[in-house]
């Protein structure tokens, strides 16, 4: 019996030793702080609400959950997640509609949501059934990516039900006629499935913002299918898990009406909030793929998106897709850094276009002018 509270007290010390020193490195890793002047930083630290949350769970019982790996399928859809929203009864906030990545979940980039409710919209994100983090199908299957616009429509008609039920906290809050919709990842496709593909466009969407999203394989015809949307690609040149040049440098001649903001040195987690903890590796896609490539195998990833998507009008072209995580050297950059940057340009896109009057036009100015001009990371490019 001695010798076991020896082995384990032992444990315990080394286990204390390595947090302390992952610790230390994190502590060691933090950012240099935004120019104390800029709009930047004044920006990044407003708060116009109080933050508050509320699970958000329902069923679309007129869609199925298919069949795939592990799971034997199901004749509806469960959709379960978090609302973030203004504390009080203000009023006539718009919407937005969060898409998580392929193995993440509704909270993987929660640090978004939360600034922006606390800044006045009403923020909605629910697990997608199957490739997420905890799919019932064993593995995250990300096949089910043709389901998934649908259940971003059906968020939508969620929260404009509760809106108009005065049961609900959401009764009359809502302010119906500006819904956006954002996305990291897979999420990212999502939502740009919501906002240009014939089969999946939701109308009700006006303004869409997608975070290193697999776009190399959609046409110029995908992208005019829907001009009177406004979006906006984000990426990051040290992306491992889908690279910079295929999905969006490239995409940019055939997306004439979008807006482009590259991260120099961002990576593919720096979007997410598992980046602030990692922060002190050379790059966070590292951990990311370390986590994919041992299940490539069992992912049944397709050999070209139109394997998977209806190719309706000719809106994906025909290209393979590349497996991810190639070897991109470098030196990331850090992933808090990386996460202050995507919450202030985010949430002045949606002012620019969400918004009225005196805060739309200060929110299109520091968007156009400043934003990139203040933080040298960043290059933006305008629609053509």
């Amino acid at each position: 019996m001695k010798i076991v509270k020896t082995i384990l007290l032992w444990a315990l010390i080394i286990l204390l030793i390595l947090l302390g020193v992952f610790g230390l490195m994190w502590a060691f890793n933090a950012p240099k702080a935004l120019n104390e002047n800029s709009e930047t930083k004044q920006r990044l630290e407003t708060e116009l609400f109080a933050l508050d949350s509320v699970a958000l769970e329902f069923v679309d019982a007129d869609r199925s959950t298919p069949a795939l790996a592990d799971f034997a399928g199901d004749n509806k859809r469960e959709l379960k997640g978090t609302v973030w929203f203004p504390k009080g009864d203000s009023k006539d906030h718009p919407l937005l509609v969060f898409s998580h990545g392929f193995n993440s979940y509704h909270k993987g980039s929660a640090h978004i949501a939360q600034y922006l409710a606390k800044n006045g919209y009403i923020v909605a994100a629910v697990d997608f059934p199957l490739s997420n983090a905890f799919s019932p199908a064993g593995n995250p299957q990300l096949l089910d990516i043709v389901n998934q616009p649908g259940d971003v429509s059906a968020v939508i008609d969620h929260m404009l039900e509760l809106n108009a039920d005065n049961t609900s906290p959401f009764y009359q809050r809502l302010d119906t006629e500006k819904i956006g919709i954002y996305g990291l990842s897979l999420g990212g496709l999502t939502t740009a499935l919501v906002s240009f593909h014939p089969d999946y466009v939701d109308a009700r969407v006006k303004v869409a913002a997608m975070m290193a999203p697999p776009l190399e394989a959609f046409s110029d015809t995908f992208y005019a299918s829907n001009p009177d949307v406004a979006t906006l690609v984000l990426s990051g040149s040290l992306d491992l898990v889908v690279p910079e040049k295929a999905n969006a440098s490239d995409v940019i001649p055939r997306n004439k009406n979008g807006w482009f903001l590259s991260f120099d040195k961002g990576s593919h987690l720096g979007f997410a909030n598992v980046s602030n903890p990692l922060r002190w590796m050379n790059n966070p896609d590292d951990f990311g793929c370390a986590v994919i490539n041992p299940v490539l195998e069992d992912l049944q990833l397709p050999q070209r998106w139109s394997d998977v998507l209806p190719n309706t009008n000719n809106v994906i072209r025909d290209v393979i897709v590349p497996a991810p995580c190639p070897d991109i050297p470098g030196q990331a950059m850090n992933g808090l850094k990386q996460q202050w940057l995507t919450r202030v340009a985010i949430a002045a896109f949606f002012d620019m276009h969400l918004r009225s009057e005196e805060r739309a036009r200060k929110a299109r100015d520091y968007f156009i002018t400043t934003l990139a001009k203040e933080n040298n990371e960043l290059n933006l490019i305008a629609p053509r």
